[in-house]
């Protein structure tokens, strides 16, 4: 995808001990201080790059003491400093490991491996995962936003997943007005920005490695007022901090790419959704193209 792939194992975070740091920080926020709840809003803000630095530094950027850091850092499960910092250094290490690193071994036989077997069991897997991980509520806000005929809704993606987004907008536009895409031209981005307005939905999809351009202009967006949809893998890319609905999906495959089915099932699922809110409307619209493709003989 946008760049990585899996564990070592085969195993995500989430089902590693104790889980990443940031599902420890999420998980933690009900029980936390106010000052403690400020460390880990600085933490998600800027993932991982603000555990990084040192206590000192991190104190500051959360306007804190260091003995409140090293507090938050005893309330989700490390002993040190030290520790913390290396749990932090593996999920960077996971999310900037390139296609290249992952490349397949040879196989230990002139035979090789059953490859439609082993990626066709991943992507089972990946697609049961979810199904049954998806929040039903958070996807349902979605939908109702991107039927919403009063929010322009603009698609985003990285190198790979702007294809992703690409799909997206092929099928709202067919179902609704007021959708667009972000192009490939990172030159032509600004003239994207300057159009949103507050209220307007932006579905971003961001894959690792996490594309810093990506997240610059989901900044952008939010400064302007915009809702941001993500849709990113199970680590999560740093726009979720920006993000006011996370939508996350497996990448994991046993070969040197991740894969792209999760976010194609994503888009599927949300113009399901849209299709069922939108109800006679959106059928009329279908027809109205119909006849305009027919009447023009263009797109027939």
């Amino acid at each position: 995808m946008d760049a990585e792939a899996p564990v070592a194992d085969g195993k995500t975070p989430s089902a590693a001990a104790g889980g990443s740091v940031k599902e420890r920080t999420l998980a933690s926020l009900p029980d936390l201080s106010r000052a403690e709840n400020r460390v880990a809003h600085a933490l998600l803000a800027e993932y991982p790059l603000a555990g990084l630095e040192t206590v000192a530094r991190f104190a500051a950027r959360a306007a804190t003491s260091g003995p409140t850091i090293l507090r938050f850092i005893g309330r989700i499960g490390f002993s040190s400093y030290a520790e913390f910092q290396d749990a932090l250094r593996a999920e960077v290490q996971i999310q900037l490991q390139s296609p290249l690193a992952r490349y397949p071994a040879p196989p230990p036989t002139s035979d090789g491996r059953d490859v439609i077997r082993d990626v066709a069991h991943a992507l089972r897997l990946n697609m049961e995962q979810l199904a049954a991980g998806t929040q039903r509520q958070d996807f349902g806000a979605v939908c109702n936003r991107l039927a919403d005929p009063a929010r322009s809704v603009l698609c985003l993606g990285g190198r790979f997943s702007w294809l992703i987004a690409t799909y997206l907008f092929q099928y709202l536009r067919e179902l609704r007005p007021g959708v667009r895409v972000v192009r490939d031209m990172t030159a032509a981005w600004a003239d994207d920005l300057v159009d949103m307005r507050a209220g307007d939905v932006l579905v971003v999809f961001d894959f690792r490695r996490y594309q810093r351009d990506v997240l610059d202009f989901t900044r952008g967006a939010r400064a302007l007022g915009a809702e941001v949809v993500l849709i990113t893998d199970l680590w999560h890319s740093p726009i979720a901090a920006y993000a006011d609905t996370v939508i996350p999906c497996s990448v994991v495959l046993p070969t040197a790419f991740d894969s792209g089915v999760g976010g194609l099932a994503i888009v599927e699922l949300l113009v399901a959704g849209v299709v069922e809110r939108l109800g006679p409307a959106a059928r009329d619209r279908i027809a109205a193209l119909e006849d305009v493709r027919k009447s023009t003989n263009l797109g027939s």
